[in-house]
């Protein structure tokens, strides 16, 4: 018998608490709406919601039922996703749920749905829905994922045939970004009930029903995280399952429409985008694997905006110094080809380092194997920083605002690029890599990698502030983590005295203001 399912077999699981504590001790039924639950709230009293518990009894007198402390905190957590799943498919098979039908007068309608975080769900009118999209195209798409086609979703929308749950997806990650009234000083709270609700869509509408199962759901997934990262982590993994059970990593069938086809490749290339993007931290292991991957790479905004059909590279080749490439990737694709080259640092620095015997310097190291990587980067992109940001410039003059669907997926890239050599160089880092070599370490590598570290964490603090200062838009929220990498380089250099580093003082405490002054504006949304 498994030692994890032990506990289960031997012994009767007798319940799961859900309500709060309140509610438990006048044993009355909780609503279990957080933060406050329906009861504290009309008694205006205290809801603490104690952390979920099992308990487990033995039919067997004498027997220990106590399992071990490592079985106890995977049972608990096990317990945890269960109950939280039961909970909300209860409330949703209780509720009666509203559709996506807008009232013509313009007025927002308010569900039977019971508030969540003391805001109740709101069906936006068809107004207030036209302006969220706008928003939406505006604000997410393509900063950096890339789910659909304007003109085909708008047209769905219009006839009603789009799925509630995605709908509802789109309002959560459109709605912080609304200055509609209707949202006014609840923007971020509202966009949580959004989310919430179409992940409670996906549970009922699709993941309990047989063979209704669509990229719509891949799609929902990857914009209801809210950001809650461990949640979203686990929402990510559901997604690339989906992903893959829909055969989305492999070419679609010749005989779809161009567009369905092209929508497929960026639903599935929008999840491995955001599996390297939320796996960045220890613990959290990758889904899917670079050599899986056989599905082309997203073509340019211009192709699909058409409806053509445009045979572009695939992952592998792109990676390859022996491909001959004959055009310049997309913008979307270069940004997959710096997503790869992002897992491999992640996995380089949170790797165990007493198994690296081969020092960084080495020809054969990770360290120079991703470095050469980086390389393909310069070769493909053929402009700098500087050309990015003339681009938004450009764009602005000619029309009046940037075209922020064209330059999200040039600005990510370019930042994903210098984030990948702050991590590489990152001076905690290295401390960490060259110690089991002592002394043997070369002053000239540690003196370039620290100067390399420097020059790209004070070039993507400049890129994104000379972005948003031209009037582009930086408000993805994995800005927030490249601008905390650079940022702590900074200010990691400017308290040491190393006299090789040819750095000054007043131009690093200006690019860390700049840092800090972007994590302040990336922070009201």
């Amino acid at each position: 018998m498994s030692p994890l399912m032990a506990p289960l077999q031997t012994g009767n699981l007798k319940r799961i608490r859900q309500a709060c504590a309140n509610c438990r001790r006048r044993k009355t039924k909780c609503s279990v709406e957080r933060p406050i639950c329906f009861h504290c709230r009309r008694n205006k009293h205290s809801c603490i919601y104690e952390p979920y518990s099992v308990t487990i009894s033995d039919n067997s007198p004498g027997t220990s039922t106590a399992p071990t402390y490592e079985n106890s905190q995977l049972l608990q957590r096990i317990s945890l996703i269960e109950s939280r799943l039961a909970e909300l498919s209860g409330q949703a098979a209780q509720q009666p749920r509203p559709s996506i039908d807008l009232e013509p007068l313009g007025r927002p309608i308010l569900s039977t749905q019971p508030a969540v975080l003391g805001i109740p769900f709101v069906t936006p009118s068809q107004s207030v829905l036209d302006s969220i999209i706008d928003t939406y195209f505006l604000h997410v798409h393509n900063q950096p994922y890339s789910n659909f086609q304007e003109i085909g979703f708008r047209e769905e929308l219009r006839k009603g045939t789009l799925p509630r749950c995605l709908v509802l997806a789109v309002l959560a990650s459109a709605v912080r970004f609304s200055t509609h009234e209707l949202y006014a000083g609840r923007a971020l709270e509202t966009s949580e009930v959004y989310a919430r609700e179409a992940w409670l869509s996906v549970l009922t509408d699709h993941l309990t029903v047989e063979d209704n199962m669509g990229v719509h759901v891949v799609q929902t997934l990857t914009k209801t995280l809210a950001g809650r990262v461990n949640s979203g982590w686990l929402k990510i993994g559901l997604a690339a399952r989906i992903s893959q059970g829909l055969g989305l990593m492999g070419e679609p069938d010749a005989w779809l429409p161009a567009t369905e086809q092209e929508e497929r490749r960026r639903a599935f290339w929008s999840v491995y985008l955001l599996d390297k993007l939320i796996s960045c931290g220890r613990s959290r292991p990758l889904v899917i694997l670079d050599q899986d991957c056989q599905v082309q790479l997203p073509c340019d905004e211009i192709t699909i905006r058409l409806g053509e059909i445009k045979k572009t590279y695939t992952l592998h080749q792109l990676l390859s110094w022996n491909t001959d490439i004959a055009e310049s990737p997309s913008p979307f694709a270069l940004v997959i080809l710096l997503a790869s080259i992002f897992g491999r640092c992640t996995r380089y620095v949170y790797a165990n380092r007493h198994t690296d015997e081969i020092p960084p310097w080495d020809t054969e190291s990770e360290y120079a194997a991703i470095s050469s990587s980086l390389l393909l980067f310069e070769s493909y992109a053929k402009s700098g920083d500087a050309s990015v940001v003339n681009m938004v410039r450009q764009s602005a003059e000619a029309t009046g605002t940037p075209n922020h669907q064209e330059l999200g997926h040039q600005t990510f890239a370019h930042t994903l690029f210098h984030l990948c050599h702050c991590l590489l160089n990152h001076p905690f880092v290295l401390k960490l890599r060259l110690k089991p070599f002592g002394s043997k370490a070369p002053h000239s590598f540690v003196t370039r990698a620290l100067q390399n570290g420097l020059d790209h964490a004070t070039q993507l603090v400049r890129l994104l502030h000379d972005v948003s200062e031209a009037g582009g838009l930086v408000e993805s929220s994995f800005y927030a983590y490249c601008v905390a990498i650079a940022g702590g380089i900074l200010s990691i250099v400017s308290q040491e005295e190393h006299q090789s580093l040819p750095c000054r003082p007043s131009e690093m405490l200006e690019c860390f203001q700049h840092a800090v002054d972007i994590l302040d504006r990336l922070a009201q949304v």
